[in-house]
């Protein structure tokens, strides 16, 4: 029976700007692979469906391998299309390294592989965040729509970086590269993680502490954390000070959106960056100090290649009979 191999990732098959050599290397993985398969393997790119669309199980007849954004893979749609639910699929390949839009405990039960790219866009995603954390503190959105029409600056200026304390929430190897990219701005450095790598700090002069202190003494506070929890609510903010500069280019999730809001609007906390669409729709942010963006973080040639490379060498592998390098639910294979 033919195989099919199903790339939703959007970004798969994105022209690069600087044409690095390594550009359209993971295509021609999953093309060599479908040419030495004697036409048993067929690859359809359907990069331009919206992540947010509902996925229906028509979509996936005789799916095998799916190279999967961030659309919503739930029990009851594994159920469906599973190989041990009367479908075909075998393997879920995250292109990036969140898998907060796979019920893990569904696939497992339903025999499906789910691997990610851990660290393929963590450089990237972290040199974002140094952006962002420059343009909250420089309110550089207002400013630009002071100065783009014809007006002097208006509002108080921006605040000073060096020798601020910065608080990391989540010191996985985004956090980490943040830590490295802001040293150069001889800033102090409070961690908080669930698992605390003290050998890192001791490394890098950090100090692990907890969440309300973070938030009661650092200057600068930036999620990097893998919760699909709110982190930051209310209480808080009600911590922080009015010169708190909060940046969140890891999950919407994490902040409380309304909350963060709020505290902008009244002048409670600096200004507030996410690196996600504002859904609040009912909430303007004209004239507030808060930076959206389009959860592009990873989004330059190099982070694309790394989530394109991995997401393809798994289903290269699973393809050929091998367990991919880099399992979530190492249960499967287990079994």
């Amino acid at each position: 029976m033919k195989q099919k191999i199903l790339v939703l990732a959007t970004s798969f098959l994105d022209e690069m700007i600087t044409h690095p050599k390594e550009e359209g290397k993971a295509k021609q993985m999953l093309d060599q692979l479908a040419n030495s398969s004697n036409g048993q393997i067929e690859i359809e790119y359907r990069c331009g469906r919206y992540p947010g669309a509902p996925l229906q199980a028509e979509e996936f007849k005789d799916v095998t391998a799916v190279i999967a954004d961030l659309e919503q893979y739930d029990r009851e749609f594994l159920s469906r299309v599973s190989k041990n639910g009367g479908g075909s699929l075998g393997i879920i390949s995250r292109y990036g390294i969140g898998c907060t839009s796979v019920d893990l405990d569904a696939a497992t039960e339903f025999g499906v592989i789910v691997a990610n790219a851990p660290g393929c866009n963590a450089l990237p995603t972290a040199e974002w965040t140094q952006s962002t954390i420059m343009d909250v503190a420089g309110r550089r959105i207002l400013q630009y729509n002071t100065a783009s029409a014809g007006k002097s600056k208006e509002g108080p200026s921006r605040l000073d970086i060096t020798g601020k304390t910065l608080g990391v929430i989540g010191t996985g190897t985004i956090g980490k590269y943040v830590v490295k990219l802001m040293k150069g701005y001889d800033v102090n450095i409070l961690a908080y993680d669930i698992y605390p790598d003290h050998q890192w700090a001791n490394d890098n002069n950090a100090r692990y502490t907890s969440l309300e202190e973070i938030c009661s003494n650092a200057d600068i506070i930036t999620l990097h954390a893998s919760s699909s929890e709110v982190i930051i609510g209310h209480g808080e903010i009600d911590l922080m000070k009015p010169t708190t500069l909060l940046v969140n280019c890891a999950r919407g999730i994490l902040v409380d959106n309304r909350a963060v809001y709020k505290a902008v609007k009244n002048e409670k906390i600096w200004g507030y960056g996410l690196d996600e669409i504002w859904t609040e729709k009912d909430l303007s942010l004209d004239g507030l100090n808060i930076i959206v963006s389009s959860h592009v973080g990873s989004d330059s040639d190099m982070g694309k290649i790394g989530m394109q490379v991995m997401s393809a060498e798994a289903v290269v592998d699973y393809m050929s009979g091998k367990a991919p390098k880099h399992l979530v639910n190492q249960e499967v294979i287990n079994k």
